[in-house]
């Protein structure tokens, strides 16, 4: 199965984001030759033409990074490069909706168009748009942020162990991700299948397809995404309210809000079916039935649209200024100051642009992506939902709203050239970890830099000895270690730089030997990885470093660095599991069907091993 790396902007389970593309190339702007339906709301005042703004926003997509000068993409040609079928996205602009458009098709197979009323699952946007009901029962007393869970809920109660009795998991722990809950995500159920109760989900008893939520970490201590902590949140709420999870959230959010295009009904009633799109997997393929049904109802069980999304992020911005009658503006603040790592608050990330403060939540469910992203205190903002897995769109168009409406932060950078200092000192390769290098290299008078292994991206310098790169925000630098050796600094989102050392010419690492076809001598240098427990040779890191190179398009290196990981983890289900799926990419069905044979013989209950052998026809 795959890797999951807790990303709360990025996207929920399976997060498999995919990674930035620029293999097509960029376009001058150009009017966006789309057809599109459309539904003009209170405009934003401008000295500018709204719909001259909107057509510069469907043809300004654009990197992470922008530089005076570079060229953008329309949606039209992402959408087609990307094989996205459908499109609605609203505008938060100066308190209000500015406006919304959608574009394609609802339902690629039937060939219906996307409206306005067409239905988009929110998946992990879910988290927070049930984290701001929770805190209007907070404010009514019905629930408390510090108190157990288990001296608050009635039906279930999380198992008690070592942990929970030194530190009692909160509702605060639950809707902050700290709660050392297990479970990242969902993978939601078929239109034909058997769909558990949240009972049934919490203890990992059939028909659920994931683990039973446990606490297996010390709760307060880390940031850690748990689905599984929000459906204890799910059913804490229901319990408090005396009332079905969908009937309390329609009460207490939808209705307040506006939300009048949005449910938490699992499954859809049959009128709503009639408005719901159909979902289209990372490969391309359509969900089988369409979309799949989610009982983890607070943690991706919502319905809705961009514009009912929009009002949801206005209300939050509302709530922050006082404006709100469901939660008031310190329960907002409180919602919105960062716990753990700095990163999330509750039920939203926090990112920082520039210094300027914003909240934003990511989404995926099978065949759905999703993105709210806005200003705590310019009113601004932007809700996108598509009809696929691809969520490297979203932000491209995030990104062409931002730079439009003058986000606070948002910058198109000036390039400088590069230094003839620079030029001969720094290509080379620097030392990642324990398994992986980056390398710079020189061509002409640019410098690239990327992963030993892959092509290397772009180094732009810009004012202050800083480097950027189109792919992603952090900087990178170069500086002199004690024996005046040049050495890699990067930047990372938070926390310190990382400083990467120069390697030797005849220092190789794990990944570089591996790739070079010495597998031999890579499967030595990997056990002494693990052996020494360093963290770059651990079964979870190993892991989405295959699915990593599989992303990449290097789907051999893939196969090759999972069959290291089951070598060096033979008694894990989960490297069986994950060495089957990378096979399968391959069209490697016999070494597919080996894989996941030993996959289920480790763990006879594994969901996905059956799902794929079945698939694969046993």
């Amino acid at each position: 199965m795959a890797g999951r790396r807790p990303a709360w902007l990025g996207w929920g389970f399976p997060n498999w984001p995919q990674p930035f593309d620029m293999t097509r190339p960029l376009h001058r702007p150009l009017v966006l030759a789309l057809c599109a339906a459309h539904v003009s709301l209170a405009s934003a005042a401008t000295s500018d033409d709204p719909e001259a703004r909107i057509a510069r926003v469907m043809a300004g997509l654009r990197p992470p990074v922008s530089f005076v000068g570079d060229a953008t993409w329309t949606l039209q040609e992402r959408m087609k490069h990307y094989g996205v079928p459908g499109l609605t996205v609203t505008v938060i602009d100066q308190g209000g909706l500015a406006w919304t458009r959608v574009y394609g098709l609802a339902d690629r197979e039937a060939g219906l168009p996307v409206k306005p009323d067409t239905l988009f699952q929110a998946a992990s946007i879910s988290k927070a748009v049930s984290a701001f009901g929770a805190m209007t029962m907070v404010q009514d007393g019905k629930l408390a942020l510090h108190k157990p869970v288990n001296a608050q809920i009635k039906s279930w109660h999380i198992p008690e162990n070592e942990l929970t009795r030194q530190v009692p998991v909160t509702l605060e722990h639950l809707l902050s991700h700290t709660g050392g809950l297990t479970v990242h995500g969902f993978m939601g159920y078929a239109s034909d299948a058997a769909m558990p109760n949240v009972l049934a989900v919490l203890d990992g008893k059939p028909p659920a397809n994931s683990a039973p939520v446990r606490v297996d970490q010390l709760p307060g201590q880390a940031f850690r995404y748990s689905g599984g902590g929000y459906t204890v949140a799910q059913l804490l709420m229901a319990d408090a309210a005396g009332q079905a999870f969908a009937d309390l959230m329609q009460q207490r959010v939808l209705g307040p809000l506006g939300m009048t295009d949005s449910s938490f009904a699992q499954p859809l009633s049959p009128p709503q079916r009639t408005r719901a799109a159909a979902g289209v997997l990372p490969d391309g393929s359509a969900v089988a039935g369409k979309r799949h049904r989610y009982p983890e109802l607070a943690a991706a069980g919502l319905w809705t649209t961009s514009q009912d999304l929009a009002r949801f992020g206005l209300g939050v911005q509302q709530a922050l200024a006082g404006h709100s009658e469901q939660v008031s503006a310190s329960l907002a603040r409180d919602m919105l100051t960062a716990r753990a790592d700095g990163s999330y608050g509750l039920g939203f990330g926090l990112p920082q642009i520039e210094g300027e403060a914003y909240f934003a939540h990511g989404g995926w469910n099978a065949g759905f992506c999703a993105q709210l992203m806005a200003h705590q205190s310019a009113g601004q903002g932007v809700a996108i939902m598509i009809n696929a897995n691809q969520p490297a769109l979203i932000d491209e168009l995030r990104r062409a709203v931002a730079h439009e409406y003058g986000w606070p932060g948002f910058k198109t950078l000036a390039p400088l050239p590069v230094s003839a200092e620079a030029l001969e000192k720094a290509p080379g390769r620097y030392r990642l970890n324990g398994e992986q290098a980056m390398v710079v290299t020189r061509q002409g008078e640019r410098l690239f830099l990327g992963e030993a292994g892959e092509a290397g991206r772009e180094l732009v310098p810009v004012a202050g000895g800083r480097y950027l790169q189109r792919e992603q925000e952090q900087a990178r630098s170069f500086e002199p270690d004690a024996e005046g050796r040049w050495t890699l600094r990067m930047a990372r989102e938070r926390g310190a730089a990382q400083v990467l050392p120069r390697l030797a010419d005849t220092q190789r690492l794990p990944r570089e030997l591996l790739l070079a076809g010495e597998r031999a001598a890579a499967l030595v240098a990997y056990r002494a990885l693990r052996d020494g427990r360093d963290e770059a040779g651990s079964e979870a890191y190993l892991n989405e470093q295959a699915y990593g190179l599989a992303r990449r398009g290097d789907k051999a290196a893939g196969v090759a660095l999972a069959q290291v990981n089951a070598e060096l983890y033979p008694g894990s289900a989960n490297a069986w599991d994950s060495l089957g799926e990378l096979h399968l990419m391959q069209g490697e069905k016999a070494q597919a069907r080996s894989a996941y044979r030993r996959a289920l013989a480790l763990a006879p209950n594994s969901a996905s091993a059956q799902a794929a052998l079945r698939t694969l026809g046993e």
